[in-house]
């Protein structure tokens, strides 16, 4: 059975993603991203890999990737968040939530994930819908590499992660995965004039 988790890394793979940064949170994704050869990158703890993603999209040009558990774990993205937004640095935030039944129930570790990263990210959104999860990552990696480049996030509640899939209408074939995708170009004719 294919699931939310698998087409979320194969949307991923279809955008050029070859390393994903994590620990064994999403477990679904980060299972899903092996199967399909996602190289993963392990860190300790949330900022070291923030921060790692960070690095990564500044040194390779292709967007970093970062996973993460929720709550607790997820507030230490906000530091290497608010550097990759000032320094205009592409990251795909993918930060696993409580299953959407337990949500606003007071859950283990539950957060406000939209609250906390709504001053460090240019868009949040919660993939509840299995149809849409292959939306949101292209989504997700188009506004994160358009306009001035800066981290995204994508919250996916844990149940969801393991719903089955719903099959796409039509096959995509966009790769958004370098940045920035909307490189700005001098007017060829006025460059030759300033050469003169």
């Amino acid at each position: 059975m294919t699931t939310v988790a698998d087409v979320i890394a194969g949307a991923l793979a279809r955008h050029g993603v070859e390393t994903i940064l994590g620990q064994s949170n999403p477990t679904e994704l980060m299972l899903a991203t092996e199967r399909i050869g996602i190289r993963q990158i392990l860190y300790r703890t949330e900022n070291a890999g923030g921060a790692m993603a960070d690095g990564f999209a500044r040194i390779s040009g292709r967007i970093g990737v970062v996973a993460a558990q929720n709550g607790p774990a997820a507030t230490l993205l906000v530091v290497p968040m608010g550097e990759a937004l000032k320094a205009s640095v592409p990251m795909l935030v993918l930060v696993q939530e409580v299953p959407a039944a337990h949500r606003d129930r007071n859950a283990f570790q539950e957060m406000d994930h939209v609250a906390l990263f709504a001053g460090v990210s240019k868009w949040t959104r919660r993939i509840d819908d299995p149809a849409r999860a292959e939306d949101a990552v292209d989504h997700a990696l188009t506004v994160a590499n358009s306009g001035r480049p800066g981290p995204v996030v994508l919250l996916v509640p844990r149940d969801v992660l393991g719903l089955p899939a719903v099959p796409a209408r039509f096959p995509r074939t966009a790769d958004l995965g370098a940045f920035p995708l909307d490189r700005p170009r001098p007017d060829a004719a006025e460059v030759g004039g300033a050469r003169e």
